[in-house]
């Protein structure tokens, strides 16, 4: 009997490790892997274009949530990096979540004319892009 107990003992520890072994290990928190509605607001330390179509958050932490435009946004590529991006709902809640409007726009542009000539812009869904400890 006192030999069958380390046998069992051994062989679930065994299966554990195999199991282990055979799962995909992330060091990102499962919260953080799937789309997300919202980010809040409060938290957001910096913001800019990515591509024609999707804006980047850095909130704080360290994590960057890419947003895929709900549609086409007019003029993007051609800002590129100069872009700046103004929220324009989300304010009241504190949260910035898909379906809210944000402006895209030259700042220097917008000084010369005024915000009115810059397009509103519809938020998707949140995706995380890179988080701290994450593999790349």
């Amino acid at each position: 009997m006192k030999v069958a107990i380390p046998l069992a003992l051994a062989s679930m520890t065994a299966a554990a490790a195999a199991l282990a072994s055979s799962s995909p290990r992330s060091d990102e928190p499962a919260q953080a892997q799937a789309p997300r509605t919202c980010i809040p607001l409060d938290q957001v330390v910096a913001r800019r274009t990515a591509g024609a179509s999707a804006v980047e958050f850095d909130v704080v932490g360290g994590i960057t949530y890419r947003n895929e435009l709900a549609s086409p946004c007019a003029g993007i590529e051609r800002l590129g990096s100069s872009a700046a991006i103004a929220v324009t709902t989300g304010a009241e809640t504190g949260m910035l979540c898909a379906g809210d409007r944000v402006k895209i726009f030259d700042p220097v542009e917008a000084k010369a004319t005024g915000l009115r000539a810059a397009p509103y812009c519809q938020l998707g869904k949140f995706t995380v892009v890179n988080a701290p400890g994450a593999n790349r």
